[in-house]
């Protein structure tokens, strides 16, 4: 039985191939039973011994610092019954989103975008943006770095955000540089870019109740109709190594997004291998679907796969 199989209720079943739908782990099935792929929207991959390095991981994190490649990936999704992801590229340098497109072009139906970084607000970005919107994997961009912090959003900023929706392309937003009230104001002046927000807003997660002002603030940001919310690197946000392996650590947190973005508006992702600094792939994702489960298969397939199809405009095969 898989990791995420054993904690499903109503006898749902997690299929581990993308096009065949082929290994798939079933609970004693019934009429109600129906096969969920996963798609993880949050990976990185990285070569640390290409001979010009790599600006992340640095070599003093033990953990990461270490080639992490497709094939390493192909294994947790064998082990781990993931149908498809996303990459989020984690290097600053223009070039290394061509480098990421090379990587995984031998699997489109298992790596089906790439969520990539170009510098927003610079002379040099539309004609980045032309180059590299013409291949479809190509999905859109996180933004992660602030040059001129509380200067950051000039008219540049803005004629390159309404470029990228002009285009239908996406922007991720990693909130140590950013915060929820950025993302809203993103999401006024540009109301037709979609916006997702990494790693649950980016909060550190005690295990406490979730604060007031915090929950305000993402109510704000998800009236905006054009904002998601990833379900994502929780064991990063735990702030703990090893994490904490229990729901109720996570649950006020997990309960606030889904009350706030409701069922249509959250996406799973991993952030693996960040993950390994707080545990097992498998621990993060049966956390993140203990609680959703018993919401029902309709949620589940919208958390899994449905929502990020319709975010990123990627596609499984036969779905």
């Amino acid at each position: 039985m898989t990791h995420i199989a054993s904690n499903i209720k109503n006898h749902l079943t997690i299929c581990t191939a993308v096009v065949l739908m082929s290994g798939c782990a079933t609970i004693e099935p019934t009429d109600e039973t129906a096969s969920i792929p996963v798609i993880d929207t949050h990976i990185h991959l990285y070569d640390t011994n290409r001979p010009e390095g790599v600006p992340w991981p640095p070599p003093t994190d033990k953990v990461l610092y270490r080639p992490v490649l497709s094939q390493h990936f192909d294994t947790i999704c064998k082990t781990n019954d993931i149908a498809a992801t996303v990459i989020v590229e984690a290097s600053d340098r223009v070039e290394d989103n061509q480098w990421m497109l090379d990587l995984v072009k031998h699997n489109p139906q298992r790596y089906l975008g790439l969520v990539g970084n170009l510098p927003i607000g610079t002379d040099e970005f539309a004609g980045h943006l032309e180059r590299f919107a013409t291949d479809k994997r190509f999905v859109g961009l996180r933004m992660r770095q602030r040059p001129g912090e509380d200067k950051f959003f000039t008219d540049a900023v803005w004629h390159d955000l309404q470029l990228l929706a002009e285009k239908g392309l996406t922007l991720d937003v990693l909130m140590s540089n950013f915060d929820l009230a950025d993302v809203s104001l993103i999401a006024e002046h540009v109301p037709s870019l979609k916006i997702l927000i990494n790693h649950l807003t980016g909060l550190t997660i005690t295990g406490q109740p979730a604060e007031a002002d915090w929950t305000a603030a993402v109510k704000r940001a998800a009236a905006h109709p054009n904002v998601y919310c990833k379900v994502s690197g929780i064991f990063q946000r735990s702030g703990q190594r090893p994490s904490p392996k229990s729901l109720s650590y996570y649950a006020p947190i997990f309960q606030v997004v889904y009350d706030a973005f409701g069922e249509d508006r959250i996406i799973y992702g991993s952030n693996w291998p960040v993950t390994d600094r707080g545990g097992e792939y498998q621990e993060q994702l049966s956390i993140i679907n203990e609680f959703f489960a018993p919401k029902g298969h309709k949620v589940l397939e919208k958390l899994y796969w449905k929502n990020a199809s319709k975010f990123y405009g990627v596609k499984l095969g036969k779905h």
